[in-house]
């Protein structure tokens, strides 16, 4: 397919600067790329492709881009992560704004033309509609209510188990690169690092403005880290979120009240631990009984039931509780075969 170039921005400051980070990625970055390029169409655009340390032919691929359009360029690295590849990928960009796509998604024909608009206002984060493309076909459209939210960072803090429109995914989002100044991703993380640098994101904002339109594609693949697999060292990353995410209230003027405990608690003991639940029923029976001890024994799941301003817990939360106190882990280990089951 040929492409109109986008604008010929000489020494102009690019708009927005668009991050991909690569990793063996061959048989899905054309596809991301020429969204993008079919998207940048006359927009002043940079793309910086972050190769992190491909063993295929993803490398040769971007390169190939990058001799045709004098707005991309190939940054590349030995394989450290996708979080590394996007903090290398903020490091160079130049634009006034900055966004993230994975090699294996996509974006709309209207995604810069639509976030250039939305920057007219000079927001902080432009938070946008998606699309998840699962591994079975099925689809799941997510399109945020326009809304503006300006001076709002306390309070949005104490909802990130409801809102993840703001909370999950960095792709989803466009970013000052003034707000981005000090804040990198957390290259110690291979899960939930996007919810970590989003909640220091929205820490240092002062206004976040939703679209309703659909603007990026989602696709599941096989071997992604969110595929369905069992994820060795979850639990020690879980304890570096939620290390993470009480630094970020600590450093707000609230802290650590009773409404951000409430939402805290309900992020880490109803969508974490259950995620806990369901990776460790992939190991053998003694190796769950010592992941359940490792568990139970966690910073988090200590602290929040040690929290007694909870309402509304539910009777499996009360049950695991008292399971996990009364040290009952053979039982609570039948108990997980039965509730949480995973897909091979």
């Amino acid at each position: 397919m040929d492409f109109l170039q986008p604008k010929d921005i000489g020494f102009l400051k690019p708009d927005i600067s668009i991050v991909v980070p690569v990793y063996n990625g061959e048989n899905y970055l054309k596809r991301c790329v020429d969204s993008i390029t079919l998207a940048a169409t006359g927009h002043n655009i940079e793309l910086i492709l972050v190769d992190d340390g491909s063993a295929d032919n993803s490398a040769a691929i971007a390169q190939s881009y990058c001799d045709n359009f004098p707005w991309m360029k190939l940054v590349r690295q030995e394989n450290q992560g996708p979080s590394s590849a996007r903090n290398k990928g903020i490091d160079a960009a130049q634009g006034h704004y900055i966004g993230f796509v994975d090699c294996d998604d996509c974006v709309a024909e209207h995604y810069f033309s639509e976030l250039l608009a939305a920057c007219a206002s000079n927001p902080d984060i432009v938070v946008f509609g998606y699309q998840r493309i699962f591994a079975n076909g099925k689809k799941q459209t997510v399109a945020p209510e326009s809304k503006s939210h300006i001076g709002e960072q306390e309070d949005l803090l104490c909802n990130v188990n409801g809102d993840r429109q703001l909370f999950w995914f960095s792709c989803t989002k466009l970013f000052s690169s003034v707000l981005l100044t000090n804040i990198r991703f957390d290259e110690s993380m291979r899960l939930g690092e996007d919810t970590v640098f989003n909640l220091h994101a929205v820490k240092k904002s002062n206004h976040i403005l939703r679209i309703s339109p659909v603007l990026y594609f989602y696709y599941e693949v096989a071997g992604s880290l969110s595929s369905n697999k069992y994820k060795p060292g979850l639990l020690k990353n879980m304890e570096k979120h939620f290390s993470s995410r009480l630094a970020v209230h600590k450093a707000m003027q609230r802290g650590l009240d009773d409404k951000a405990w409430n939402d805290i608690y309900k992020y880490y003991i109803f969508h974490i631990l259950p995620w806990l639940f369901s990776n460790l029923m992939y190991l053998d029976n003694k190796q769950q009984l010592a992941e359940l001890r490792n568990i139970r024994d966690s910073v988090f799941v200590g602290r929040c039931y040690a929290k007694k301003i909870m309402l509304g817990t539910g009777q499996r939360t009360i049950l695991i509780q008292l399971m996990f106190r009364a040290r009952l882990l053979r039982l609570l280990r039948a108990y997980c075969a039965t509730v949480f089951t995973n897909k091979s």
